[in-house]
């Protein structure tokens, strides 16, 4: 589902030179969950940005779902996220003035893959499949932090990806409220959904069956958990 070779992105800032990524090589496949961690600056948003199509890299091949994004023009690339990648961000990202069933709504519009009539009642099944159905026509600012990532995911799925990317999607919530989440991805991972989420949070990635670990933008170390 997703194949990441030989990777490598540079900035320059100024006259001075940043290798986030260094010769990156991840594989993964329809099904699994796997957490991507690593300090502050070791490169984990950088390579999501990279298999979401939201950056591209400076050397090397990014291949999701079949295509390989570097023969992709920027049009086509941003037709192309909307409707296989589902991003869920830290901060959720929700436009403050959309009720939350229109948020979810909003992806189905852009990428015309879900005919008019049908986007309310997919809206209201997703965020129904993550519990908050109830606030589909809330504006997000009156939602608590784990009621907006709910919707956030939702959001995410909302042209039925088969890849999932999240940055920290546990990082603003408390204990319970992200455990709920953390329930939420497993269980999208589990029906086939590739998840690839970043945290910093050892006890989150802990629970997740595969564990890749970067450090000075390259693979340190990626392990899958032992069954008890």
């Amino acid at each position: 589902m997703v194949r990441v070779s030989a990777v490598s992105r540079t900035y320059r800032l100024g006259t001075a030179v940043f290798e986030a990524l260094r010769g990156v090589d991840l594989t993964a496949h329809a099904g699994e969950f796997v957490a991507i961690v690593g300090r502050s600056g070791s490169g984990k948003s950088t390579l999501l940005n990279l298999i979401a199509g939201i950056d591209r890299p400076s050397a090397g091949s990014v291949v999701v779902a079949g295509t390989d994004l570097g023969q992709l023009s920027e049009n086509r690339l941003a037709a192309w996220r909307g409707r296989t990648v589902g991003v869920v961000f830290q901060f959720f990202q929700l436009l403050p003035t959309l009720t939350v069933a229109e948020n979810v709504m909003l992806p189905m519009e852009l990428s015309g893959g879900v005919p008019g009539a049908r986007r309310r009642p997919r809206a209201l099944e997703l965020l129904d499949q993550v519990g908050i159905a109830a606030l589909a026509d809330k504006l997000p600012s009156t939602l608590s932090g784990g009621e907006q990532q709910r919707a956030a995911i939702a959001r995410a799925l909302a042209n039925d990806p088969p890849v999932l990317v999240a940055d920290e999607p546990t990082g603003n919530l408390d204990a319970a409220t992200g455990d709920a989440v953390l329930n939420l991805l497993e269980g999208l991972a589990a029906a086939g959904t590739c998840v690839l989420m970043v945290t910093h949070e050892r006890d989150i990635a802990e629970r997740v069956p595969r564990t890749v670990t970067l450090a000075d933008g390259r693979v340190a170390q990626d392990t899958e958990a032992v069954p008890c």
